[in-house]
């Protein structure tokens, strides 16, 4: 029985074109280790919200998101670098290979050492007790915990290239791994706060980004120690001048990153100031729920933009036609299963968080037509961006950059929807995934 299961697993994977082969096999093996940070994560929010409380949780929600704004200062690096390197990697060019990698590490070096110490002058004259609406009690544990969690995050935002260059090689597997392992890490670090301390901003702090930082460093030393020493960053193969193919396309993604930050991580922020760190709280585990749809439906796009890259260097434009064809009917089958998540909400919500939060039903109907906007428009927008289309996207990131938080005051609070406006603006961002991008690749398509 389970040798014939096996056999078949077997024909499933191998089955079609070696790209498609490829791609079935790193979702396959993401699926199971995404599986895992899945568990890994719904497990950690009652575990931390008992550790602090609602209030505190929701709190360190908000500044976390403040110091992930900072990502946007890669300025389209790493997805200008993961389109560069695919292409070099399909047409077999190991000397450009080597040159990317290099300058990128050294230009992701450069800026994180520039905003550390920008960072450092200018913490200590921010109010956070004001932009956050909490009582100024927690200003200076907020300031000390800013400090340590920044530190941490300078380092991670170099070490994060590794997944741009995992993308590239098309083993999203081993982000996954990455993801996994840094999770794990949290998780124990969390526990053992639990258990030796009391409720601490700053254990908690430590003890997410410590857990990602030591994944990364793992899997950097695993990389170019073990896997491919022949592409170890050096300073003879740095080269600014081949910054400027990567920064070709990773100028347009800074602006659509930007764009991204400023609409998907203000939210937090945003119902802090405007309600109280608890309604961040309610919309965080709503969305921790049905961000399970968007993980897992993630992890099937993942190596669609990398495999679609290769296919367009060679010319195989039918075999995008039947990707795009495919990845609708998955979609289809996780609607239904996000609208079976949210009919038993209310009773999934009581025995995972035992009764510790309640989360009102119409703010779990507008996370999950979030997330199911979000996924559909995940499939055109890879597509294009592995085809190096991104003007469309860059303008219309402009736009919604500029009028997203105006827009979000006066649906949320001017309308009085309260948090549901929070996701009716973020559905209404998504205008490219949603619109612009279908129409864009119906429209290319049509052609050939």
């Amino acid at each position: 029985m389970i040798q014939a299961i096996k056999s078949k697993l077997f024909l499933l994977l191998n089955k079609g074109h070696e790209r498609s082969s490829k791609a079935k096999k790193n979702v396959a093996l993401s699926l199971l280790l995404k599986g895992g940070s899945i568990a890994i994560n719904l497990l950690m929010v009652p575990l931390t919200i008992n550790y602090v409380n609602p209030e505190k949780y929701g709190i360190w929600l908000s500044v976390s998101t403040i110091v992930l704004w900072f990502n946007f200062f890669d300025i389209g690096l790493g997805n200008g670098l993961r389109n560069q390197l695919s292409i070099a990697i399909a047409n077999d060019d190991i000397k450009t290979v080597r040159k990317l990698i290099s300058t990128a590490y050294a230009s992701l070096i450069i800026i994180s050492i520039g905003l550390f110490c920008i960072f450092w002058m200018v913490n200590h004259l921010v109010n956070y007790s004001s932009i956050l609406n909490i009582s100024a009690n927690y200003q200076n544990d907020i300031k000390d915990l800013m400090g340590i969690i920044f530190g941490f995050f300078c380092i991670q935002f170099v070490l994060q290239i590794i997944n741009s260059i995992n993308y590239a090689f098309q083993q999203s597997s081993a982000v996954s791994f990455t993801l996994l392992f840094g999770s794990l890490l949290s998780l124990i670090f969390i526990v053992v706060f639990k258990y030796t301390t009391s409720g601490s901003l700053l254990n908690l702090g430590i003890a997410y980004f410590s857990g990602t930082l030591l994944s990364l460093i793992t899997i950097n030393v695993y990389f170019f120690g073990f896997k491919r020493p022949d592409l170890i960053p050096s300073l003879k193969d740095i080269s600014f001048a081949s910054s400027k193919s990567i920064m070709n396309v990773g100028g347009k993604f800074f602006v659509i990153s930007m764009a991204g930050i400023v609409q998907y991580q203000t939210d937090n922020v945003l119902i802090s100031r405007y309600f109280h760190p608890t309604s961040v709280t309610e919309y965080n585990v709503a969305y921790k729920l049905f961000s399970v749809i968007l993980m897992v439906f993630g992890i099937v796009m993942t190596p669609v933009w990398s495999a679609v890259t290769e296919a367009k260097v060679k010319g195989d434009y039918s075999w995008i036609k039947a990707l795009e064809k495919n990845l609708f009917k998955i979609w289809m089958g996780f609607a239904v299963a996000a609208i079976i998540i949210l009919l038993l909400s209310p009773y999934i919500f009581n025995i995972w968080l035992h009764r510790m939060v309640k989360v009102h039903f119409i703010t779990s109907l507008g996370v999950m037509l979030y997330v199911l906007s979000m996924s559909y428009g995940m499939i055109y927008v890879h597509i294009l961006n592995g085809l190096g289309r991104l003007k469309t996207q860059f303008y219309i990131s402009l736009v919604t950059m500029v009028l997203f938080i105006p827009m979000t005051y006066l649906i949320a609070i001017k309308m009085n929807l309260g948090i549901l406006g929070i996701s009716i603006s973020l559905i209404i961002a998504n205008a490219n995934g949603l619109l612009a991008a279908p129409l864009e690749f119906k429209k290319i398509f049509k052609k050939l």
